[in-house]
């Protein structure tokens, strides 16, 4: 067979995370309807951006995450967006660190508090700025915030309020990681 016989068929792979450029201005959907659409899905996120320097107009970026794998063309259908502006991700925390350009400093920077999302992303989403917070800073907080329970708890009382501060923060990482450090650094404090 040569090479000029091959044909290429359409991909059909299914994923579960896909990132979408979405136009205010194009003809192909209505952005209106997309951000009505999106509250059917559990888990999205999206942002405005505006133009670079090699990009003409302004223009979102969504992110979504599905239950189910599907195609890029099931998403297309749903949404109504031509497939070229749909790719399928493979990491949701780079996806969501690329809303902010975080990770890109010769691009525009944009705050976490620009992102609208869904709450069943928001734990995603902030986990996956954790790290902005070095890990030394984060156990100097966890430290500081177990000193300042010394007056006002007891030792149980103050394991509780360290949980909520911990899962609040997303420090829940670097807690595991050191959690019988922190133990042990708590029964000093409180005698215990």
């Amino acid at each position: 067979m040569k090479q000029d016989d091959l044909i290429e068929l359409p991909k059909n792979d299914r994923y579960r995370s896909f990132l979408i450029l979405l136009y205010e201005d194009t003809t192909s959907y209505n952005i209106n309807d997309i951000f009505c659409e999106i509250n059917g899905f559990k888990k999205y996120a999206y942002i405005r951006h505006e133009p670079e320097t090699d990009e003409k107009k302004s223009h979102y970026h969504l992110y979504i995450s599905l239950d189910s794998a599907c195609t890029i063309s099931a998403v297309s259908k749903r949404l109504g967006v031509p497939t070229q502006f749909i790719q399928h991700v493979r990491s949701e925390r780079a996806s969501l660190r690329y809303l902010t350009h975080i990770d890109y400093p010769e691009k525009i920077q944009y705050e976490i508090k620009d992102i609208k999302y869904s709450l069943n992303i928001e734990r995603s989403l902030l986990k996956s700025y954790s790290d902005v917070e070095s890990e030394i800073d984060i156990i100097n907080n966890i430290h500081n915030f177990i000193l300042s329970l010394k007056n006002d708890f007891t030792y149980n009382q103050a394991l509780i309020e360290l949980v909520k501060f911990v899962n609040s923060n997303y420090y829940d990482t670097i807690y595991k990681r050191y959690r019988n450090e922190f133990r042990e650094f708590m029964i000093n404090v409180f005698d215990f």
